[in-house]
């Protein structure tokens, strides 16, 4: 039997006179996030603790998205990036050399099928963007990536170099957009020609290592996978290629459709669904990209959207002008069920699986519910004109794309109320998931948690992070953390992924934790109950499980006699030694009477 260690009161008031003379290296840092208030104290994305699920955390049940919009301009080569909160430009990138006569460059300002022409743009589900570039100029297509925090510092700086709003207008323009260069005259955007340090890489697909490069074939698909990667389909060859998001290398194909690619989304079963431009769809099995079908109906295509269980097309032409053509991937049949008729070149589907269609020559907006009732119908609003896309934002507000007038309008989204037209880059063209709404809550149906802990002192060494769950089979929940001495350079540090209770180096001032739940295939949500993040060197606990207890101490006390090392938990008092003081001193520290674990 252990015997308990007692100690007088007067002892018990030294000893705890001691304990404020610790060094602040030896006090606990450590936070345990259990209640509504705790979680409170993060950023809530995609998830929630509502009642009468209480102080704990699960998906919600309605789906959203990143406040932010990537719209690709094609007539100037650039991509926007679209603060859908407060409606306004908070960033653009070049996607090209230009419109600024650098050599190798063909100017086509206000031309969006002439030169790169960006189009098509995709996000993760970390919030990175992609964008294609066309690519009329007979050269291959190009994919970019643009990074949604952080970057890459190439001149060594200590700083990101990004694109911002300098002046708070909420348009970006003149120095507030970074140049790029041709500078070795090749015609193509290489890693040393990146000025911008938000664009992570930009390279060529295919990029000539998996398959021969192909010019002139039109980049004119894009979509995300569940895993992660990319696939990029070739208008003119009729073929997608599978592209590593990490770094951009082609990692497989060509991989025959057998239509023309003209927009991609991947559902959560790893299937690509493809537009062509005409009047079928293919399907392609990522995991089998051998696995190929099309199916014909009659109506001609263009965008593309996913919902829970259809595929749905937007169309601008047959079946007595019905927006958007819905197939069924368990009968393989189409219907048209929209009680409304115009032509529609983007559609999107909300959290709530009601479909968004634009109405192409007149620039307004139809809402439906899933049978395809309208629930709101709303013209264009002033000074806007054909719609060539259509996004939902994180708010379930809808925006459409306005090429002909460079600008992008907004409405409400449970009633159509609209609230607004703001301006935009030359030619915008975007009509593929802009926000990654179809890839957070179809493709990976995900939603994360972020909180920031300050450790009260720079240099802090945490070493464990520890949470309880309860984890369907098929999802999953994943934890990461970066730490700094300051906050604002958590967001200049890539995560890194922790196990649950599992030991880590990372050291800072504050840490910070993200949680991602992601559902299964079923839609089944997992659901957090708490998380506790410990110091390294959080004194006393022995086992870093983030509490004190006979365990601990136990261990202390077979340790007595031996020579501590830097910042070890077993030296309670700080003196460089291990002795019954060190014993005693961690059995006023227990978590709970009698030092029960």
């Amino acid at each position: 039997m252990t015997q308990q260690v007692r100690f007088p009161q007067a002892m018990q008031s030294l000893l705890a006179a001691a304990m404020l003379l610790l060094p602040l290296a030896l006090s606990a840092a450590t936070k345990t996030y259990t209640t509504d208030t705790d979680f409170d104290l993060g950023a809530l994305d995609g998830v929630n603790h509502d009642a009468p699920n209480n102080n704990q955390l699960q998906l919600n049940r309605i789906g959203t998205t990143f406040p932010v919009l990537w719209i690709a301009n094609a007539g100037e080569d650039t991509v926007s990036k679209i603060d859908t909160n407060n409606n306004k430009e908070i960033a653009r990138y070049r996607t090209g050399f230009g419109p600024s006569g650098q050599a190798g460059f063909v100017s086509h300002l206000g031309n969006a099928y002439a030169g790169p022409a960006p189009s098509r743009t995709a996000v993760d589900i970390q919030g990175n963007a992609y964008v294609l570039n066309r690519h009329f100029d007979g050269k291959s297509a190009v994919l970019i990536k643009i990074l949604a925090e952080g970057g890459v510092d190439r001149n060594g700086n200590g700083s990101i170099d990004t694109s911002s709003d300098l002046n708070n207008n909420g348009i970006i323009a003149g120095a507030e957009i970074l140049p790029m260069a041709d500078t070795n005259g090749n015609g193509y955007i290489d890693a040393a020609e990146l000025q911008d340090e938000r664009i992570a890489w930009a390279r060529r697909v295919p990029d000539g290592i998996a398959a021969p490069f192909r010019n002139g074939a039109l980049g004119r698909s894009l979509c995300i996978a569940p895993d992660g990667n990319l696939w990029v389909g070739l208008f003119n060859d009729g073929t997608y290629y599978k592209v590593a998001s990490s770094d951009g290398s082609t990692v497989s194909g060509p991989h025959s459709i057998g239509l023309t690619p003209y927009g991609c989304l991947v559902d959560r079963n790893g299937i690509l669904w493809s537009a062509d431009l005409g009047s079928r769809l293919g399907k392609l099995d990522t995991s089998n990209p051998s696995s190929v079908a099309t199916f014909s109906f009659g109506m001609s295509n263009y965008g593309i959207a996913l919902g829970n269980d259809r595929v749905y097309l937007a169309t601008y032409s047959g079946a007595s002008g019905r927006p958007f053509a819905r197939f069924n991937p368990t009968t393989n049949s189409f219907d048209a069920p929209a009680a409304a008729s115009h032509g529609a070149l983007g559609v999107a589907v909300d959290g709530s699986g009601n479909i968004i269609a634009g109405n192409y020559s007149s620039g307004g907006v139809t809402k439906f519910a899933a049978d395809g009732t309208v629930l709101w119908q709303r013209p264009a609003q002033g000074g806007t004109g054909e719609v060539r896309g259509v996004a939902v934002d994180a708010n379930n507000d809808v925006w459409l794309i306005h090429r002909t007038t460079a600008n992008i309008s907004k409405y409400r989204g449970n009633d159509g109320t609209p609230l607004g037209v703001f301006p935009i880059g030359n030619e915008p063209y975007t009509y593929s998931d802009a926000a990654g709404f179809a890839a957070r809550n179809i493709t990976n149906n995900t939603g994360t948690w972020t909180a920031v802990f300050d450790g009260g002192a720079a240099g802090t060494a945490w070493g464990k992070v520890n949470w309880a769950d309860l984890v369907p089979t098929g999802a999953s929940i994943g934890v990461q953390i970066r730490s700094a001495d300051s906050v604002a350079g958590l967001s200049l540090l890539a995560y890194q992924p922790i196990g649950k209770n599992v030991q880590f180096a990372a050291m800072g001032r504050y840490i910070q934790i993200q949680a991602r739940l992601n559902a299964n295939t079923a839609g089944d949500s997992p659901v957090l109950y708490d998380l506790t993040v410990n110091s390294n060197n959080l004194s006393c606990d022995i086992d870093q499980n983030g509490a004190i207890d006979i365990v601990d101490v136990n261990a202390i006390r077979s340790s007595i006699g031996q020579t501590p090392v830097a910042g070890d938990a077993r030296d309670a008092n700080g003196d460089n030694k291990i002795t019954i003081n060190d014993v005693r001193l961690c059995v006023m520290k227990c978590s709970k009477p009698q030092c029960a674990p």
